[in-house]
């Protein structure tokens, strides 16, 4: 989501997006040199789409991927400090207290029937912290999430 936030940050970015999403954008603009730095950026984000024929587009798809898990309603009540305005400020040092955490976080964050790409972990876990890949490990080596030996899912363990 960030990532889609700061693409349109910019207000001739955020134009452009819009002329491409009202199919306003002549081929000819398109090509420009200031159009191009726009439009890779806009496209990096996956909101924007060049075809093979050149021409572009806009699809909601994106948004829908971009869209975060409901935040967690009900924070342990011995773990709220942890939290300020719905995003963890901290990983708990105490081996129970942070398994306790990420336990609440998977369970909050994960469906139970799926598997992840670790993007889509990242892209979860960015919802409540920004060093992703320290809690994705911690996930991990705690077993609250299981990592494919070929790193390329994860999925909360099956409980028996």
């Amino acid at each position: 989501m960030d990532q889609l936030m700061s693409a349109l940050a910019d207000p001739e970015r955020l134009r452009l997006y819009a002329r491409v999403v009202l199919d306003d954008l002549p081929p000819r603009e398109a090509d420009s040199p200031v159009a191009r730095k726009h439009l890779g950026k806009l496209i990096a984000a996956g909101l924007v789409r060049r075809g093979e024929d050149g021409s572009l587009s806009a699809g909601t798809e994106v948004f829908r991927r971009a869209r975060t898990p409901e935040p967690a309603t009900a924070v342990p009540r011995h773990l709220t400090g942890f939290f300020a305005r719905g995003r963890l400020t901290t990983i708990p040092v105490r081996p129970a207290v942070r398994h306790e955490l990420l336990v609440h976080l998977t369970d909050t964050l994960f469906d139970a029937d799926r598997t992840y790409s670790e993007r889509e972990v990242n892209e979860a876990l960015r919802t409540v912290h920004d060093d992703t890949a320290a809690l994705r490990r911690s996930c991990v080596s705690e077993g609250v999430l299981v990592r494919e030996r070929d790193g390329s899912d994860y999925r909360l363990p099956q409980h028996a």
